[in-house]
């Protein structure tokens, strides 16, 4: 009878057996597809647009499971502008990859409505908390890019502080002030900031699985071990940096089980464009200033005198105009020049005013029959390749362009 009752027993054993074996196999088949979706989801072709070279670009996620919640993100938002973008989500699995697709997708779709990055992050923050049963939440870093004045506009979420690499120089803290996490609390105000990339600068960005890896000694990597490996390949390109770092960390951590998500990213400024700027109080004792700064400036870079005539008016045309009728108590005048063309860019913190929709002169009536104000503008704007007004961040931005050739 005991033989018996065993022989149905192992029977029905290896039934169920076979059973959740199937389940195992047809699970591990759908995470495996899910891995593969995940990863087709991140920019994985380097490099990304080969026909742009103003910067170099390199990016890597190693999941914890078969799928993760950690992304990482780079996209064109226009012509002029890459967005770059690191973020980790709460929880590990399907789970946290599922609410991952949902904040790159947001956060994507929300960055070329607004110029300030705070509204970005506001706003998907509200729609993320509005949908967010599982109470999950994710730490994220964006940078905006302006690939033609080096300008990195960001906006930080709970995330790491980044490393920038100054050109010629080795990989330092960059201490961004964190906001508060994504998804967590609706109504978060967060704020941007920004700072100034030259030529040759580079910017690592990383998820907290890189300092929390642990060995089996229940060890951090820390984050001095790793601004340790990062000041010792500042030379390295990006896409010959992050193996570095992930050999180094491999080393580290030997057999232990890897517990997070790793994911890292490097950009670095490749722009060649000759640059220079000049911060001022807008006021009459400044204008000599400007024009000083402009006069050196051109004759230093060598720009033809038939093109440097025309820059010198355009300066001086504007800048009166922005210390007589701005209001402004700040402004800044930033030059920069290639081979085919210079530009200047006008930003104040006056009255919001787009003087490329001023209303041409009369140049047919005589001076006395003309309407005063208007002439200096429609010069400049005869006079430039292109001219453009934007405001963004409480600021007046005017760019004048001017062929060189």
């Amino acid at each position: 009878d005991s033989f018996s009752t065993m022989y149905h027993e192992i029977g029905e054993y290896i039934a169920k057996l076979e059973t959740v074996t199937a389940e195992k196999e047809r699970i591990g088949a759908e995470l495996d597809v899910a891995a593969k979706i995940q990863t087709s989801m991140l920019p994985c072709i380097f490099p990304p647009f080969p026909n742009r070279d103003e910067f170099d670009i390199y990016a890597t996620m190693d999941p914890a499971k078969e799928v993760g919640g950690d992304f990482y993100d780079f996209f064109m938002v226009d012509d002029r502008h890459m967005a770059i973008v690191m973020a980790d989500v709460s929880g590990k699995g399907v789970p946290a990859a599922l609410f991952m697709v949902i904040g790159k997708t947001l956060i994507k779709d929300h960055t070329g409505l607004h110029n300030d990055l705070g509204e970005v992050f506001s706003e998907v923050n509200n729609i993320l908390c509005s949908s967010n049963s599982e109470e999950m939440f994710i730490t994220a870093f964006e940078g905006v890019l302006n690939l033609k004045t080096g300008e990195l506009r960001y906006v930080n979420a709970g995330h790491e502080m980044p490393f920038i690499c100054r050109n010629n120089g080795v990989y330092e803290p960059f201490k961004v002030k964190a906001g508060f996490i994504l998804a967590g609390m609706e109504g978060i105000r967060y704020k941007s900031g920004s700072v100034q990339l030259q030529p040759g600068d580079k910017i690592f960005q990383y998820s907290d699985g890189v300092p929390e890896a642990m060995n089996r000694k229940n060890e951090q990597y820390g984050m001095h071990r790793l601004e340790k490996v990062l000041v010792q390949n500042s030379e390295k390109t990006p896409a010959e940096l992050l193996p570095a770092i992930k050999a180094d960390l491999d080393a580290f951590v030997g057999e232990a089980e890897q517990f997070d998500d790793i994911t890292m990213l490097c950009v670095k400024f490749n722009t060649k464009d000759q640059r220079s700027d000049i911060s001022v109080t807008p006021d009459k004792d400044s204008i000599k200033t400007v024009t000083e700064f402009m006069e050196s400036t051109l004759e230093e870079w060598k720009v033809p005198m038939k093109v440097a005539n025309k820059v010198q008016i355009a300066v001086d045309e504007i800048y009166s105009n922005i210390v007589y009728y701005s209001g402004a108590t700040n402004a800044k005048i930033t030059v920069t020049a290639s081979d085919e063309k210079l530009s200047l860019l006008f930003e104040d913190d006056g009255t919001p005013y787009d003087p490329t929709t001023a209303k041409e002169p009369d140049v047919t009536l005589s001076a006395e029959e003309r309407d005063i104000g208007g002439l200096g503008i429609f010069m400049v704007k005869k006079m430039a390749a292109d001219i453009h007004y934007e405001n963004t961040d409480g600021k007046n931005r005017l760019t004048v362009v001017f062929g060189v050739k």
